[in-house]
């Protein structure tokens, strides 16, 4: 996977949460077929959905701001 440093900055951004447990292997897989989706890791953590939506955003808006 990849890190957020890795990633150029698009002109819009979207943060996707997996559902606890995680996606199935179909949701995977559709997912990853998409042009624009480019998965990125939060860490070998593994966090509830709540947690990982406020960290991912959290970490979102440190690396937009640092760009």
């Amino acid at each position: 996977l990849t890190t957020l440093r890795e990633v150029p900055p698009p002109a819009q951004m979207a943060v996707l949460i997996g559902p606890e447990g995680g996606f199935s292997a179909r949701e995977r897989d559709h997912l990853l077929s998409l042009p624009f989706v480019q998965p990125v890791s939060l860490g070998g953590t593994i966090l509830r959905a709540e947690t990982a939506a406020v960290t991912a955003l959290s970490l979102l808006a440190g690396f937009v701001q640092a760009k």
